[in-house]
Formats: C-alpha cells, sequence, structure tokens
C-alpha cells in the first residue's frame, strides 16, 4: 500500500512539474510577443516623430528665412533713419551757412564799392598824407586792421564756400545711399513676402496631404472590411464545401501542403508549411516592414523591387484579381500619369486548398496575370511588384517607383491575418 501510495505521489509532482513548465513556456512566449508588439509599436512611434521632427525642421528653416530677412528690413530701416537725420541736420547746417556766406560775401561787396568809390587814393597816399608820426602809426595801424580785416573776410568766405560744398556732397551721398538702401529694402520685402508666400503654401500643402492621407486611410479601412467580409464568406463557402466533400466521398483535398520544407517545382525553397516567398531568391529575411510593423499593417512587406515577378506562394485558385481605383496618382518612368488607385491598388487574392488565403498588393499597373476563378501552381507569377493603392512615399513625376513595395498577406478562416513569417521559407 505504502508503495503504491509513494508512486501517486510520484506521478502527481511530476504532472505537476511538467504543467508548471508548460505554463512557463505558455506565459514566456505571451511575454516575448508582447514585448515584440510594444518594440514595433515604440519603432512606429519614433517614425511617426521623426516625420514630425523632420516637417517642423523643413518650417522652421523657412522661418528662419523669415526671420532673416524681416532682421535686414529693420537694419536698413534704422540706416534709414540715421540717414534721413543726417540729411536733416545736413541741411540745416547748409541753411545755416549759406546764410553766413551771404552775410561774408554782402560785407565783402561793400568793402570793394568803398575802395572803388576812393578813386586812386591808396594806402600809400594816406600814410603821405599823415601830419606827424603819431598821426602816421595811427594811420598805418589802421590800414593794417582793415587790410588783415579784408583778408580774414577773404579767408572766410572761402571757408564757407568749401563747407557749403562739403556739406553738399555730404547731402548727395547720403541721398544716393538712401536710394540704394530703398532697392536693398525692396528686394528683401520681396523675399520676405515670396518666403511667407512659400511658407503658407508648404503649409497648405502638408494640411492638403494630411487631409487626403486621412481620407486614403479612411477609404483603405473600409475597403478591407469589404475584402475581409468577402475573404471570409469565400473562405465560410470553402469549408462548406470541403466538410461536403468528406461527407460524400470520404477524403478531403489537402494537396499542396507540406509538413518538411524542400523546394517547390520552381526552385524556390519551401518552408515547413509548404508555402515559398512571393518574390523569387527572397524569404522572410528579406522582409522590410513585418507583420503589424505599424498599426493596422496586417501582412510583411517586401520593400522596394519594383518590377520584380510576384508568384503564388502556393498552388490553390484565384479568388479575387482587381484594381481598385481612386485618387492616388501612378507615373510611368517618363513621368506621365498611367492611373489612379487607392487601398490595395493591384491586388490578388488565392485561396489555397490548406484552407488558408493569401493575398498580394500594390501591384505594378497592368501586372495582374490571372483571372477569378483560375487555378495557379506554387511559383507561378501573378503579377509584378509595384507601387499602386496607399504606399508611402507616393509616387511623383520625378520619381515614379517611390514606395514600391509587395504587401503580403496569409489569412486564415478569410479575414483573421496572421504573421506571413510564420509561413515563409
Amino acid at each position: 500500500m505504502k508503495q503504491l501510495l509513494k508512486k501517486i505521489l510520484v506521478l502527481i509532482i511530476g504532472i505537476t512539474l511538467i504543467m508548471s513548465n508548460i505554463s512557463l513556456a505558455v506565459s514566456s512566449q505571451d511575454s516575448q510577443d508582447l514585448q515584440d508588439k510594444i518594440d514595433k509599436t515604440k519603432d512606429q512611434l519614433n517614425e511617426v516623430t521623426t516625420t514630425k521632427t523632420d516637417t517642423e525642421k523643413q518650417v522652421n528653416d523657412i522661418q528662419s528665412k523669415i526671420d532673416e530677412y524681416q532682421g535686414s528690413i529693420d537694419s536698413l530701416n534704422d540706416q534709414l533713419d540715421t540717414l534721413n537725420t543726417n540729411i536733416a541736420d545736413n541741411q540745416k547746417k547748409l541753411e545755416e551757412q549759406q546764410k553766413s556766406y551771404d552775410n561774408n560775401s554782402k560785407l565783402l561787396d561793400q568793402r570793394l564799392i568803398t575802395i572803388y568809390e576812393a578813386g586812386s587814393v591808396s594806402y600809400l597816399d594816406v600814410l603821405l598824407s599823415s601830419k606827424s608820426i603819431t598821426d602816421f602809426i595811427s594811420n598805418y595801424y589802421l590800414i593794417s586792421e582793415l587790410a588783415s580785416y579784408d583778408l580774414d573776410l577773404l579767408n572766410t568766405i572761402q571757408k564757407e564756400q568749401e563747407q557749403i560744398e562739403q556739406t553738399k556732397k555730404s547731402l548727395e551721398n547720403d541721398k544716393s545711399q538712401i536710394e540704394e538702401l530703398k532697392n536693398e529694402k525692396e528686394v528683401k520685402t520681396q523675399e520676405l513676402n515670396s518666403t511667407k508666400q512659400e511658407k503658407e503654401k508648404y503649409i497648405d500643402q502638408l494640411q492638403g496631404q494630411a487631409t487626403d492621407l486621412q481620407k486614403d486611410l479612411a477609404q483603405f479601412e473600409k475597403d478591407k472590411a469589404a475584402i475581409d467580409k468577402r475573404l471570409e464568406e469565400i473562405a465560410k463557402a470553402n469549408a462548406n464545401k470541403g466538410n461536403s466533400d468528406k461527407n460524400g466521398s470520404g477524403s478531403s483535398n489537402n494537396s499542396g501542403s507540406s509538413s518538411s520544407g524542400g523546394s517547390s517545382s520552381s526552385g524556390g525553397a519551401v518552408s515547413s508549411k509548404g508555402y515559398i516567398c512571393p518574390i523569387p531568391g527572397l524569404s522572410k529575411k528579406n522582409i522590410t516592414c513585418g507583420f503589424y510593423g505599424y498599426s493596422g499593417h496586417g501582412g510583411a512587406d517586401f520593400g522596394g523591387n519594383y518590377g520584380k515577378p510576384v508568384v503564388a506562394a502556393k498552388s490553390g485558385t484565384v479568388v479575387i484579381s482587381e484594381t481598385l481605383t481612386g485618387n492616388i496618382p501612378n507615373y510611368d518612368s517618363n513621368g506621365n500619369l498611367i492611373g489612379k488607385y487607392r487601398s490595395y491598388g493591384e491586388y490578388i487574392a488565392i485561396l489555397h486548398d490548406d484552407g488558408n488565403i493569401t493575398l498580394y498588393a500594390h501591384g505594378k499597373p497592368g501586372s495582374r496575370l490571372v483571372k477569378e476563378g483560375q487555378r495557379v501552381s506554387q511559383g507561378q507569377q501573378i503579377m509584378s511588384v509595384g507601387n499602386t493603392g496607399n504606399v508611402q512615399p507616393r509616387p511623383s513625376p520625378s520619381r515614379p517607383t517611390g514606395g514600391a513595395h509587395l504587401h503580403f498577406e496569409v489569412r486564415v478562416n478569410g479575414s483573421q491575418r496572421v504573421d506571413p513569417a510564420k509561413y515563409l521559407p
């Protein structure tokens, strides 16, 4: 009896340890999945912050130009004020100099008239007519004073003439400089207004782009909901058909699935789940944006690769092959508009024999090679990598391949997206 109790106790302890390890493993996996989502969300926030910072930097750069032009204009205004003050002062100074010059010129004219009216009487005659030495000295002193006064008056008039010329020249220079500054101010003002318009235009453009993007995203979500419902109905119908076939024949069709890795008929590596990479020569290591790499991203992106073949990741039946037209333009290599798209753009969905659905989006304009209802084999080309639909950055005439990538999804039950990387080699 004791031996039996020991065996039961050991068995209970063993089961408890096993369940504990399983719980820890699951808990660890859940924790890792949660951490992955947190890391992806942080990456997305960093990307949004970087985009916001770049946009703010562009606006700040334009504002710096505006501040620089405004500073130059303020400096020019200060210089103009100083010159206008100098001109006013010089104008007043010129008037005073001209008045003094006019008075001294009048005195000189009177002296000349007096000398003229004295006729032939000279300074020597005045001296010789002196009656005494005292009278002679007195007359000599008087004559000396008159001569000195006349000489000083001439010197004063000459200096006043020079000062007047200098003042006039300074006035002319100031006025000329004012004209130059006015012209420079006009140029700076035009540059300021142009830069302000550039800023307003850029802000309006950003606001317009943000509004358009919001509309595109809203339409994208609407399209995705409609596609989800459509694929869910297809998956449900397929499941019902499979159950009917099983009940009728006793077997289900699971061709095309694989339980171990290998090579496909096209030469590409096959994952343990039987899938190959939708772009030949690549693998899940080449994914540029993974599952929920940002909010709402329910697939995996293979960036770039414009024009490269897109192949069926597994054999199946094409259930969707269509174009979603909209407002997002697409251009050829010469910058010519070749179509406008929305959401997934050119896209294809394939129902596989294992019940899963793969979706291939943003194909090159006009590159879809398969139709709905058509059976495709693994590795068969179905379209080419493009940039139609809601892609970032948007294509433009100068960058027609902007935003090119393949968006690849794996869906269970039609609308339930799962991580495509887990299905790829």
